[in-house]
C-alpha cells in the first residue's frame, strides 16, 4: 500500500504534512528574504570584484552594459545605474522571486540547496548576456568566478530564508 494513504483520523500523518502544507508568502519573509539577498550580494563581493581586480583583469563596461536595462526608465546607462540595479535586482527582485520559484527547485533536501540551484539558472543567463570578448584566460576566470559568485548567493539566500524563516512550499 501507499505510504500517503490517510491515518484513522482520515488526515495524513503530521510528519507528511509537513511536506504539503503551504507556507504564506508574509512580509515578514519577504524582508527576511531580501536581507538574504543583501548578505549573498556582500558574500559575493571579493569573488565578483577582488579576484578580477587582483588579477588585473576587472572591467566596468559589462556593469555599464548591465545598466542599459535602466534606459526603459529614461536614465542613461553609467556605472553608477549599474550598480544600482545589480544592488536592487539581488536584494529585491531576485529574493522575492526565489520565493515562489524556491519550492519547485532541485534538491528536495537540503532544502536551503534550492538556493544554489536558483543562482546557477540565474549564472547560465548571466554567462549568455554578459560574455566577455578576449583571450582564454579572460574567458575561463569569468566563467569559473561567474560562477562561484552565483553559487555563493544562491546558497547564501536559501540557507539563511530556511534558517530565519522557511522557504516557502506551495500546493500544486
Amino acid at each position: 500500500m501507499s505510504s500517503e494513504r490517510p491515518s484513522e483520523t482520515g488526515t495524513l500523518p503530521a510528519e507528511e504534512m509537513g511536506v504539503a502544507a503551504e507556507i504564506p508568502i508574509t512580509l515578514r519573509l519577504i524582508g527576511t528574504a531580501m536581507f538574504s539577498g543583501l548578505v549573498g550580494m556582500v558574500l559575493m563581493i571579493p569573488v565578483l570584484v577582488g579576484l578580477p581586480v587582483a588579477l588585473d583583469l576587472f572591467q566596468t563596461e559589462p556593469i555599464v552594459r548591465f545598466a542599459s536595462f535602466a534606459s526603459f526608465l529614461g536614465f542613461e546607462p553609467s556605472l553608477a545605474v549599474g550598480v544600482a540595479l545589480f544592488v536592487l535586482g539581488g536584494t529585491l527582485f531576485l529574493p522575492v522571486q526565489f520565493l515562489v520559484v524556491g519550492a519547485f527547485l532541485p534538491p528536495e533536501s537540503p532544502r536551503y540547496a534550492r538556493g544554489a540551484s536558483f543562482g546557477l539558472i540565474y549564472w547560465i543567463g548571466f554567462l549568455m548576456a554578459f560574455w566577455p570578448p578576449g583571450g582564454t584566460l579572460a574567458v575561463g576566470l569569468f566563467v569559473v568566478v561567474s560562477f562561484l559568485y552565483h553559487l555563493f548567493y544562491g546558497l547564501a539566500l536559501g540557507y539563511l530564508i530556511d534558517r530565519w524563516a522557511e522557504i516557502p512550499q506551495h500546493g500544486v
